[in-house]
């Protein structure tokens, strides 16, 4: 007989370690935002959330049958819900277009990433107590910023280049006693950062070799994060006549990730260089430093939020009718180190509101009945200041969550195809630079009761 431990382990890394190759060759773009900080956040949220505006604060879904059983990786107290081992992953398409006003300019870059992996299941169903692992990019960098000048009459091309980002590889616990839940997240945060400043003198009268100022710096450390969830019953309606049970609740929910300072190791190398076909040819090493050990410091993070929904029952289970909710959030970036040097980063913070719909999933009478349709938007502060000026965020999404079996028959399984399509703008007429973006996420929700112990071999 095969232990039901071993199977699930065993699938499960095996679904990981498909999903980190994907994160390490998928296809970069180019944003000089990412220039500060330890990159760009991916906003790497499950696609349900996506969808709403960026809600998972208070938002829980596992117990009922039409929307079945994804992982809110963002809030570990969800991870309570679980009754059934469930599979993760999310894709996403980004489209960016980037404005300049001085020197006028557009630019458009396309990327697409990997945006979560992971793995939620039952420990102990009847006691509430869950957990779930994964892994997820959590910022990026990737940039090739030109600048050129003219020095002492010669013409002089500065090319600023950086790659890397950060990585989460996380497992966590959730438990819930009555209407109370909380959970936690730990793991490793890891990452790597790679920039080069390199000088390109382009002289008539004279010959320069080209320099480089290369700096690469690996990072990690353990992180933690909490959340819990509060749900109320507003109000319970019973109809005799259909044997319908309407239940309306209030949920509320928080979470908090922990100051992080990350131990870092640094390379730094100068030298010049020349340019040929085969490549890149060192002339003369100026410098080589290597070993450096310092510190990253990653600031905490709260969010807070209240979701209102109704549910409804009969005899084919319990369903998800409807929820509306808000969720604020804040990051304190204005605390980031990176070797103890602050950069051009400021307190951000963001006001989300979403909507989830399903018309008719009591009934079953048609598929269409029986989809999650959502929306959401936010307003807010973004944590990035690279002209001293702000950069406001707006945006607003949408999606669905479509049910991928026989639409009319909930009995063990709950496979969901999530889809969210996110526009935003970073920016506004007092920034020299704006942006606007346009991504959309495919989220796939594998759930069934699987690697059940047999009674019988």
């Amino acid at each position: 007989m095969r232990f039901v431990s071993t199977t699930l382990l065993r699938s499960s890394l095996t679904l990981l370690i498909t999903g980190f190759t994907l994160l390490q060759t998928s296809a970069q773009e180019n944003s000089p935002f990412t220039r500060y900080g330890l990159g760009e956040s991916f906003n790497s949220l499950h696609a349900i959330n996506r969808a709403m505006g960026g809600l998972s604060a208070a938002y829980s879904d596992g117990i009922n049958n039409n929307v079945g059983q994804a992982v809110n990786f963002m809030n570990p107290a969800t991870y309570s819900n679980y009754f059934m081992v469930s599979y993760d992953l999310g894709l996403t398409i980004d489209t960016r277009n980037l404005r300049s006003e001085n020197p006028s300019g557009k630019f458009r870059s396309n990327y697409f990433y990997p945006s979560y992996i992971a793995v939620g299941m039952p420990l102990k169903r009847t006691k509430g107590l869950g957990m779930a692992f994964g892994i997820r990019p959590v910022t990026r960098i990737n940039y090739s910023v030109v600048n050129r000048e003219r020095v002492a009459g010669d013409s002089l091309a500065t090319i600023y280049e950086g790659s890397g980002g950060l990585n989460q590889a996380f497992v966590g616990l959730g438990k819930k006693w009555k209407n109370f839940s909380v959970g936690f997240n730990t793991g490793f945060n890891f990452g790597r950062r790679e920039i080069s400043t390199k000088k390109i003198f382009l002289s008539d009268t004279a010959f320069f070799f080209q320099s480089n100022s290369s700096t690469i710096t690996t990072f990690n450390k353990v992180f933690l994060n909490t959340g819990f969830q509060y749900e109320f019953l507003l109000k319970k309606q019973i109809d005799q006549k259909s044997g319908v049970t309407n239940n309306y609740f209030l949920r509320l929910g928080g979470t908090y990730s922990l100051n992080q300072n990350m131990s870092a190791s640094q390379d730094q190398k100068r030298e010049t260089y020349t340019e040929t076909q085969a490549g890149d040819i060192t002339i003369d090493t100026v410098s080589v430093v290597n070993d450096i050990k310092g510190t990253v410091v990653l600031p905490s993070t709260y969010a807070a939020g209240i979701t209102i929904h109704k549910t409804s029952s009969n005899n084919r289970g319990t369903f998800e009718m409807w929820s509306v909710g808000a969720e604020y959030t804040t990051t304190q970036w204005s605390r980031y180190r990176f070797y103890n040097q602050p950069d051009r980063l400021v307190n951000s913070w963001q006001l989300k509101i979403g909507a989830q719909l399903a018309p008719d999933p009591l009934n079953g009478r048609n598929y269409w009945s029986n989809v999650n349709y959502r929306v959401g938007a936010f307003i807010g502060k973004d944590y990035i200041d690279p002209d001293g000026n702000g950069l406001k965020t707006t945006g607003f999404s949408l999606g669905a969550g479509f049910p991928i079996k026989k639409w009319n028959n909930y009995d063990r399984q709950f496979t969901i195809l999530n889809t969210a399509l996110q526009f935003g703008k970073r920016g506004s007429g007092v920034n020299n630079i704006t942006e606007s973006y346009a991504q959309f996420t495919l989220g796939i929700s594998l759930t069934d009761i699987w690697f059940q112990k047999r009674r019988y071999d």
